[in-house]
């Protein structure tokens, strides 16, 4: 665990993810939690050892951060409703489409109050944006705004007058940005908002060092040469076999310890089909328009 402000804590788990706390005389607040059970565990002993009292809050940036069975591990008798954590009420609609999925069929399907005492999810929700007030002298305001650009349901976190950002995975760190299931001009739209706001001076990535707005800007580039290349092609109508070759020069200007990872060429040649499909249909609907 890793102090970065007086009462800010950042914590890098075995997977790679970052996960944040804030720490008050009244509780803490944790942004994120680690993905597996006995490392979660580990990380409340660890913000315990800083303040007794309760944790108050858990805020998530996005659904492939929540975890059920952590959740359970960590109010295992408060029930299903016990145990405060936020997301972005798209994040939530996800998290619930995929608890309904995960159900065998049945003649009578079970009811949203059955499906929950399945499952440990986040009880609360916003729309746009909110703020959490951590402790009552000299309280902590922690802001949490919609981000629906990595993914529809994400958000980003701002301790107000800090000037740290817990940016989720809208800004990369030390992997290339994945753009499965990106709204690609949402996103940049969402980081020129950010680098706008002057206050800020610290930013922590999903994975990776934290840095400056130096990663804002480096996530910038990336995209808009991943745009500007589906472009170029598409416009070209030169194959899709070339997005190989667009993805390993992607991958080497922005991850060179990557860009000879299988993994990683194959995640990025997906994100760049993916935005080759929303291209063309884009273009369609223009051309459909002007006739």
């Amino acid at each position: 665990m890793q102090k970065i402000h007086e009462n800010i804590y950042v914590h890098s788990a075995s997977d790679g993810l970052n996960v944040g706390c804030v720490i008050d005389k009244d509780g803490a607040v944790s942004i994120d939690m680690p993905l597996g059970v006995d490392e979660a565990l580990q990380w409340r002993a660890d913000i315990q050892s800083l303040t007794p009292k309760p944790l108050r809050m858990i805020i998530f940036t996005s659904a492939d951060r929540v975890n059920s069975e952590v959740m359970k591990a960590l109010a295992p008798n408060l029930g299903a409703f016990g145990l405060p954590a936020i997301i972005h009420d798209a994040g939530f609609n996800q998290l619930y489409a995929a608890l309904e999925a995960s159900q065998p069929r049945m003649l009578e399907p079970l009811s949203p109050a059955q499906l929950r005492e399945r499952a440990v999810l986040p009880d609360m929700t916003y729309s746009e944006a909110t703020t959490f007030t951590l402790g009552s002298e000299n309280p902590i305001h922690i802001d949490i705004s919609g981000a629906n650009s990595f993914s529809h349901g994400s958000s980003v976190v701002t301790v107000r007058d800090t000037g740290i950002v817990f940016a989720g995975w809208m800004v990369a760190g030390n992997e290339p940005p994945s753009l499965q299931k990106a709204n690609l001009d949402a996103w940049l739209a969402a980081l020129a908002v950010l680098r706008r706001n002057r206050k800020l001076k610290v930013v922590v990535p999903a994975t990776g060092p934290m840095g400056d707005m130096a990663l804002v800007a480096r996530t910038q580039e990336y995209l808009k040469a991943a745009q500007a290349g589906v472009r170029k092609l598409v416009r070209s109508h030169k194959p899709r076999e070339n997005l190989d070759q667009l993805a390993g020069e992607l991958l080497a200007s922005f991850a060179p310890a990557h860009s000879n990872g299988e993994a990683y060429l194959r995640n990025t040649v997906a994100g760049l089909e993916r935005l080759c499909d929303d291209f063309v249909t884009q273009t369609l609907v223009g051309e459909s328009v002007h006739e």
